[in-house]
């Protein structure tokens, strides 16, 4: 389901049915503007407003639609593979079990990867490039391809593509979905690709063909890449590796994700601070045990802030901000980063004005911040 607030216009599907008929649906008096078949057999991989009225959804490639109207174009790309040489096998051994016990095992449907698909890039000319299961390709705002390029499908899974001076960089993650579970899928790579032709300047295989890359974020002309237990980082230039790092970590824990703006530290003073705007020049990871480690460009630890101290931002509304670390007890604070109030509540909760709204079991209650704060 999609809202577009500034057209009041969602889209969405029958609750009832498994059909895939979209239907938009005129939200000021609930008048059924269009439907139109697009497919949701294994849901919606992005959807992004290209222009004021026209909404891109990444689902079997790119399917654009035109809100008020329904008019639509569609870009065709292979984001799935069946195994049914899998299935074969499996029947086949199922057979065998069979004829030595009497009970037969057979797969009627073919185990499927899917999700092998980038994000959508859209560039200053809005048009759009996408990376699939065997292509790259970038599409225009009407959807004309201008150029398309083979990439290495035995080896391609789910990816991610930037941009920067005219080039596009695409990160192979090497993992995709297998029957709707996470799984290690195709090999880690590096590639770049004229944005203009689609010429390939290079495709750099990445060693560890065991991992996944869980993230990664480029600083001038370096790409930092998270895995396991170590970052890695590259040259944008030629793709050529520069530092590998081991970070030292607690067992059984594992690096995440690089932090963004929502993670704050609790301070000496009892006062919060959101780290990556007090720290923009460094470098911080989060793990898998809610810890934040601090690391210089060339990769060497700074501060390490511990579980307890780490809080993740959930709520924001313009006046308060809640922070947790554990879902379940809230500290709400001004913008300064001054604790105000605390509270254990369940994380099913919203704010409307200054009141807060929670489901909790079978309760709903509301609660009103101004009684609490001065």
């Amino acid at each position: 389901y999609f809202i577009d607030p500034e057209l009041n216009i969602g889209v969405g599907y029958p609750l009832q049915s498994m059909s895939n008929n979209l239907s938009a649906i005129d939200l000021s008096n609930g008048n059924i503007l269009w439907t139109k078949p697009v497919d949701r057999t294994r849901g919606w991989d992005d959807a992004y407003m290209l222009t004021d009225s026209i909404l891109l959804v990444s689902v079997n490639g790119i399917q654009a639609l035109e809100l008020p109207t329904g008019k639509s174009w569609s870009y065709k790309a292979t984001t799935s593979q069946k195994k049914i040489g899998k299935m074969i096998a499996t029947n086949a051994a199922g057979i065998l079990l069979g004829v030595l016990t009497g009970t037969v095992m057979y797969q009627t449907n073919p185990d499927e990867v899917t999700e092998m698909v980038s994000n959508m890039l859209i560039d200053e000319e809005n048009t759009i490039v996408l990376a699939s299961r065997d292509m790259i390709s970038r599409v225009g705002n009407s959807g004309e391809i201008q150029w398309s390029i083979p990439l290495p499908e035995k080896i391609t899974s789910k990816s991610s593509l930037f941009l920067k001076d005219s080039v596009i960089y695409m990160i192979n993650r090497g993992y995709a979905f297998y029957n709707g579970g996470f799984s290690t899928v195709g090999d880690p790579y590096f590639a770049a690709f004229n944005l203009n032709d689609g010429t390939q300047r290079y495709l750099n295989m990445i060693p560890e063909k065991k991992e996944f890359i869980r993230n990664f974020q480029v600083i001038n002309d370096v790409l930092f890449l998270v895995f396991e237990n170590k970052i890695v980082t590259y040259s944008l230039a030629d793709g050529s590796l520069l530092t590998e790092k081991i970070i030292g970590l607690e067992k059984g824990e594992r690096l995440d994700t690089f932090v963004e703006s929502g993670i704050y530290a609790l301070q000496g003073d009892s006062t919060f601070m959101d780290l990556a705007a007090a720290y923009p020049e460094q470098n911080l990871i989060m793990t898998s045990e809610n810890r934040v480690i601090s690391l210089t460009d060339s990769l060497e630890t700074l501060i390490t802030y511990d579980k307890k101290d780490v809080f993740k931002k959930t709520i924001d509304n313009g006046n308060y901000k809640f922070l947790t670390n554990d879902e379940k007890e809230f500290t709400v604070c001004d913008y300064s980063g001054k604790a105000l109030m605390k509270f254990r509540a369940s994380p099913n909760m919203f704010m409307r004005n200054n009141k807060l709204y929670a489901f909790d079991k079978d309760l709903f209650w509301e609660l009103s911040l101004s009684a609490f704060v001065r």
